[in-house]
């Protein structure tokens, strides 16, 4: 996994107004923090090696807000690492508390525009494993995404009717059921199923197979 480290340029990827409280969380807490390449399972990641050094990694490719969101919730399990000795839920009450109190000082109008504030607070009152399960808030993020050129003709998925064809990772799938956040969708070259996120940006098929 190619990395580039960036200690001290959170102005370059987070709204400025919340930059300096992003530099003294990576100071209070003493982590590696590695910007990293694009990943399709995650926005981010929270590791704790045997020596007891921890690191945390996000996505390059997320627009301010979202980049914003997933460094504080990867921060937060960095605060239940410290703070619970014991093997606690990933995502259970210790680390939803510490999340809530990590971005608290964020949940103002100066940091998020009002289109984003109001879900991100809703998601906030009980925050899940990822923002993906808040599909208010997902469509309010992706407002501020830069898409490429090449992705331009792109939709989410779950915008992509059951039972129609569309095109994921250089593969043809069939849209199936929503399972909660996750779509049941048939590869069609090997007949097997798999959940894909339900925001994951697809290519419509526009002719169906026989």
């Amino acid at each position: 996994m190619s990395t580039y480290v960036v200690p001290n340029q959170f102005t370059q990827f987070v709204p400025l107004s919340a930059a300096a409280y992003c530099q003294q969380l990576y100071q209070e807490y003493g982590f590696v923090y590695q910007v990293v390449r694009p990943r399709r399972t995650r926005f981010g990641d929270f590791r704790r090696w045997p020596d007891g050094q921890t690191r945390i990694t996000v996505n390059a490719n997320l627009n301010p807000y979202a980049f914003l969101i997933t460094y504080i919730h990867e921060v937060a399990h960095a605060d239940v690492c410290r703070t619970h000795k014991r093997r606690v839920p990933p995502h259970g009450t210790a680390w939803q508390r510490s999340f809530q109190r990590l971005m608290q000082p964020c949940l103002t109008d100066t940091v998020f525009p009002p289109e984003v504030l109001q879900p991100l607070c809703q998601y906030m009152t009980r925050p899940a494993a990822t923002t993906s399960s808040h599909l208010a808030l997902v469509a309010a993020l992706r407002q501020f995404d830069t898409i490429p050129d090449d992705l331009a003709n792109t939709v989410c998925l779950r915008e992509v009717s059951e039972g129609s064809l569309f095109a994921f990772a250089k593969k043809t799938w069939q849209r199936g059921t929503m399972r909660r956040t996750r779509i049941v969708c048939k590869e069609l070259s090997s007949g097997k199923s798999y959940a894909i996120l339900a925001h994951a940006l697809v290519e419509r098929v526009m002719k169906n197979r026989e």
